[in-house]
């Protein structure tokens, strides 16, 4: 018992660190909020089981965000029992939360991935992800649901400051898992191309204690490569990163591990020839590297942002074809230009291509082998990305000239990852992450359980339903679905 009650401390005490730090960056105090005062009724928060699939761990709260809540605002929170969760049930008791399956007392619920429309309460406030702002059709059911059940949804991704930047959100571990899983992906792929390299011996994200453990393992096959170790056929590794936020950043911690140097994009092509194989390579890409405007005036971003179809994208055909893994983090909106569409995909890989078994160093097809799409926008800025992959299965062969999608990594193609859970991987830290990030918001979510709007700007604007309708802001919503029939 005196473990137990040891390690939970232990563990309340290394969350609290990164809750403090996150508030401090953020220059918010946890419950600066507009509205501070409750009723005189207890306010209760729910937190929803996961069971979207069987790798989501995370969880929106931590335990000693729990504590916090319960010791600092007497703020009710039940937890749904599961045994899957990365923090366990009797941490969360030991925060102070009561472990209950029914959640029909909480004013509000709040979860990670969407709940399951067979689970939704009427009347409830619910903050998740929903995924349903740009009329995704598979969870098109969903927001009906939550209309019909006069449902107050509310998701992070709309959680934004006044400059528009996103509050509440995974990115930085989705770029940290993604960057990991490449690095893995990588090297099976050029192993089935016949050139073994130190990228084998790093494994899926999920298979280390933690991020810095997998950082520490992917530091050393680094010393290989300063060795000379990485197999000369493979030339210059070039590592592109597209977007400058979260996402990005998370990835490259990880690159940095690495010995590197980075590259302007305008240089990419010359390295790609001469550059050397006892370090890595990285570019890293923003709108004014790949956008160009259709009558040939100077990129503004200004101007793109208010007509983005007046743009093009040269990134196809300027740095895909010197990049051997691209790293995509770049958020995509309907009528952006795409980085990479199906047709120019083509021209980045042969129509025919097989391993000559006979060669000792076998000569590769193209320069770039390996493609993680860590936005996993589908049909977006990646135009042949049209399905996600898993954590189970994260790595699959994409034939542009076939349009099909190979289990197998051997054969012709581009290696692709586009799994949409990727902190899940990393379940402890993420929780940790997110938890402080949201924790400021709960006030205002609490607010809404007794279906006022009287909250703060950044909340009250990412409510997506409210008196089962859609809120002003994302009645576009109704259009998207009438012009695609969904």
């Amino acid at each position: 018992m005196h473990c137990m009650t040891h390690c939970s401390r232990s563990i309340r005490a290394a969350g609290r660190k990164q809750y403090i730090a996150g508030v401090a960056r953020a220059k918010i105090h946890p419950f600066s909020t507009t509205t501070q005062s409750f009723s005189n009724k207890k306010p209760v928060l729910g937190i929803a089981r996961e069971d979207v699939n069987l790798w989501e761990r995370r969880a929106p709260l931590s335990p000693n965000h729990v504590e916090t809540l319960v010791s600092r605002k007497g703020v009710r929170v039940l937890v749904q029992p599961s045994s899957r969760r990365a923090y366990s049930m009797a941490e969360y008791e030991s925060a102070g939360a009561i472990i209950d399956d029914d959640l029909s007392e909480a004013d509000v619920i709040v979860g990670v991935k969407k709940v399951a429309i067979e689970h939704l309460i009427p009347n409830k406030t619910y903050v998740f992800f929903s995924h349903t702002i740009k009329a995704q059709k598979d969870n098109m059911p969903l927001l009906d649901a939550i209309l019909e059940k006069n449902i107050c949804l509310v998701d992070y991704e709309k959680i934004v400051d006044d400059r528009g930047v996103r509050q509440v959100a995974f990115g930085q571990y989705a770029g940290i898992a993604g960057m990991i899983n490449i690095l893995n992906g990588l090297g099976t792929r050029l192993l089935a191309l016949g050139h073994h390299t130190p990228f084998m011996h790093v494994g899926l994200a999920h298979n280390y204690p933690g991020s810095s453990a997998a950082m520490a393992a992917i530091a050393a096959l680094g010393r290989e490569i300063e060795c000379g170790l990485m197999s000369k056929g493979v030339g210059p590794v070039i590592f592109t990163f597209t977007g400058a936020g979260n996402v990005s950043q998370g990835a490259q911690s990880v690159f940095r591990q690495l010995p590197h140097e980075y590259i302007s994009p305008k240089d990419i092509k010359e390295v790609a020839t001469t550059g050397g194989t006892r370090k890595l390579y990285a570019t890293v890409v923003d709108m004014a590297d790949n956008l160009v405007r259709k009558d040939g005036r100077p990129f503004d971003e200004t101007d793109y942002r208010a007509y983005p179809d007046q743009y093009t994208s040269i990134f196809a055909k300027d740095i895909a074809p010197y990049t051997t893994c691209l790293v995509n983090g770049l958020y995509w909106g309907p009528g952006s230009p795409r980085i990479i569409t199906v047709e120019q995909c083509k021209e980045l890989m042969p129509r025919d291509y097989h391993i000559n078994a006979s060669e000792g160093v076998p000569s590769l097809p193209q320069k770039l082998h390996a493609i993680a799409d860590i936005s996993c926008d589908m049909n977006g800025s990646l135009e042949f990305v049209n399905d996600v992959t898993s954590i189970d299965a994260p790595f699959v062969l994409y034939n542009a000239h076939t349009q099909k999608m190979s289990k197998s990594l051997d054969g012709n193609g581009i290696l692709l990852m586009a799994v949409d859970n990727l902190p899940a991987q990393l379940p402890r830290e993420a929780t940790d992450f997110f938890g402080s990030k949201l924790l400021p918001f709960i006030p205002d979510c609490l607010q809404l359980g007794g279906q006022s709007l009287n909250v703060s700007n950044s909340v009250k604007n990412a409510v997506i339903t409210h008196g089962g309708a859609l809120t002003e802001r994302f009645r576009y919503i109704h259009e998207l679905r009438k012009k695609r029939k969904l």
